[in-house]
């Protein structure tokens, strides 16, 4: 499989899994100030949710290609 099918696939699922991951630990804000949207949460943990989905992507590429090649 080429490198560019790889990396192509590494990045549907990394979206795919990103999104999944957004809303998770997320808290609403207890003390709103004025102009601040109810709904928005207090931290977001980003980079940390960045860092997981790539590992856990890296995973699913490698189980995904191997599918695709027929050796599982």
């Amino acid at each position: 499989m080429a490198l560019f099918e790889c990396f192509v696939i590494y990045i549907v699922i990394w979206w795919i899994l990103f999104f999944i991951a957004l809303p998770l630990g997320v808290k609403r804000s207890k003390n709103l100030l004025p102009g601040h949207d109810s709904g928005a949460p207090e931290k977001t943990y980003l980079w940390k949710k960045f860092i997981i989905v790539s590992i856990i992507t890296l995973i699913f590429t490698y189980i995904t290609i191997l599918v695709l090649q027929g050796n599982i």
